[in-house]
């Protein structure tokens, strides 16, 4: 230990306000009457591992070590005080604990596996019940903070607002969860999360302190990056403005190996190579992803005409970088697995990496998709990309797992985007149409399990039914034509040819061109009155489209015709 490694004492402390703050007697009563409403100690118990095991390694909004500290201080105070909860000198971490519990709760009833033992308890044995009292938990949480107040927040406060915002994702209120994490950011920078830490060794300090210090840093700048990367992919794909601008942050990425159970015995380190693969690489990944969103936007290449073309390339590459510098455990293509019998997550989060990859690339070049031939091409592989690995991520999924909001939104915004491309620009290649063809069926397919239970799901297969039985003359026409090459007219005026900037795209399997083509099924005659007409090609390379609120819209004004 060098001994100059981060911040004193009193910059961390003002970092993380523990102290306690004077309550009104009005105050202590509410908070006192939400935190008898927890379920009882063994129900909480099972459901907050249900989180840590089912959901945290998709989200990565906790930490565990963390989290267990606070709970069995809380928990202790609690079984002490009885009937009359005590709340004198009680740390303001600790005043938002059952807030964030409660949000816990929450998320776990979401992803709750059948037969488990607090299913009975709660007397949610269907999933009407269930979403009803994990609603009813998530709020108790929001009101919790509400009665505490926002100001002097904490690093719990923060969580919380995360935890929430996860919550209104998964059940498709994707605006209201982009309010909730603006709250979120600016309670981290007022914490000053957005910065990094300078902590120096004290002499009267042990070894097992410092750890300590060294590893409480990391979890705050794990914090960070979650905040950091939800603000880039709503401003980037969704047509969000930014909350975060990246030159404000000079905080260093976390390390890529998971947090000790006792921190204050392990020296941060990179992982060594005989060592376990570590569950954090896909988040620290999607971080890296957002960083280059960030500077997609400065560059202005998320907008259409964009004037230095070549960004768009020098960008795609690095994408591509990123993705050949994983891990060779969370590689998406050719990956060590030996590791996948005992970390059943890593398969999951290989699909995880892809979607966060290929969603971005079709982000990236979706605006240029009219103008620019390479961009329109790597546009298609990139939702073909997608749809591949949301293929993968649902047969790995248990159906418990229906709520993860990206399940629905990355198939719904890719297969949407192919449909409505393919009606505007018909692709002369019968096996690309064929490979188009089939990776839509499929996510019809994926959407009709999905949409009991996410309205985004449902709203989206209904648009995705139009567009696909629009496609079918196309279909038909193609598998019928004679086998040699057909010349598409230039339907772009001027435009970039495919190898004028020479974008390469990684297969992740092998393309579909020689299987043996099937003629489609006979499908109704199409009459266009069926399709509104606002569902074009415009809307969706239009860079501030959220595809989210689009299909919920387009749902409100169609919802009659659907029926």
């Amino acid at each position: 230990m060098t001994g100059q490694l981060m911040g004193d004492s009193s910059e961390l402390h003002a970092l993380n306000p523990t102290y306690s703050v004077p309550l009104t007697s009005q105050t202590r009563s509410k908070l006192s009457d939400l935190y008898a409403m927890m379920p009882s100690h063994a129900v909480t118990r099972e459901l907050i591992e249900i989180y840590f095991s089912e959901a945290n390694w998709y989200f990565a909004t906790l930490e565990k070590h963390y989290f267990e500290k606070l709970y069995s201080a809380w928990y202790a105070i609690s079984v002490a005080s009885g009937d009359d909860f005590n709340f004198e000198g009680l740390s303001r971490d600790l005043l938002y604990f059952p807030a964030l519990i409660f949000q816990v709760l929450a998320v776990a009833l979401q992803f709750i596996p059948p037969g488990i033992p607090c299913i009975q308890a709660l007397d949610v044995d269907n999933f009407t019940k269930r979403d009803y009292l994990s609603g009813e938990f998530s709020a108790r949480g929001v009101e919790i903070v509400r009665v505490v107040g926002r100001n002097n927040a904490t690093l719990t406060a923060v969580q919380n607002d995360l935890m929430r915002a996860l919550w209104l994702k998964n059940y498709s209120q994707g605006r209201e969860a982009w309010h909730v994490l603006g709250g979120a950011i600016r309670m981290a920078q007022d914490l000053g999360l957005h910065r990094q830490v300078k902590v120096i060794q004290k002499p009267q300090s042990s070894l097992e302190e410092t750890l300590d210090l060294l590893w409480y840093d990391e979890y705050k700048r794990r914090l960070w990056i979650k905040l950091f990367s939800w603000d880039s992919h709503m401003a980037f794909t969704l047509g969000r403005p930014r909350a975060i601008n990246s030159s404000d942050c000079t905080i260093t990425p976390p390390l890529d190996r998971d947090i000790p159970a006792n921190p204050a015995t392990t020296i941060p380190t990179a992982l060594l190579p005989y060592e376990p693969p570590s569950s954090f690489t896909p988040h620290l990944f999607q971080y890296a992803i957002c960083e280059l969103m960030h500077e997609a936007m400065s560059l202005g290449i998320h907008k259409r005409h964009v004037e230095e073309y070549g960004h768009v390339k020098t960008i795609h590459n690095r994408v591509l970088s990123l993705l050949n510098n994983l891990p060779t455990v969370h590689r998406v293509i050719n990956p060590d697995i030996s590791w996948d019998s005992t970390h059943v997550h890593i398969p999951k989060q290989r699909q995880q990496i892809a979607t966060a990859a290929h969603s971005f690339l079709m982000a990236l070049h979706r605006p240029h998709s009219k103008t620019h031939v390479a961009s329109r091409e790597a546009a298609i592989e990139a939702a073909l990309s997608v749809l591949d690995a949301q293929e993968r991520l649902f047969d790995l999924m248990a159906t418990q797992y229906s709520n993860i909001y990206a399940l629905s939104v990355y198939t719904v915004d890719a297969s949407i985007f192919l449909s409505v491309t393919v009606l505007e620009f018909p692709p002369s290649d019968p096996a690309l149409l064929y490979r188009i063809d089939r990776v839509v069926e499929k996510a019809k397919h994926r959407l009709e399990s999905l949409k009991a239970r996410v309205s985004l799901a449902n709203s989206g297969l209904q648009i995705l039914k139009l567009c696909h039985l629009k496609m079918q003359p196309l279909l038909q026409i193609r598998f019928h034509e004679p086998k040699f090459p057909i010349h598409q007219p230039n339907q772009m005026g001027q435009s970039a040819t495919p190898g004028e900037i020479g974008i390469d795209y990684p297969y992740s399997s092998a393309p579909e061109s020689n299987s043996q083509f099937q003629e489609p099924n006979t499908m109704p005659l199409f009459y266009p009155g069926q399709i509104d007409s606002t569902v074009n090609f415009d809307d969706l390379i239009d860079p501030n489209l959220d595809i989210a609120s689009w299909v919920q819209q387009m749902g409100q004004m169609n919802g009659m015709e659907w029926e």
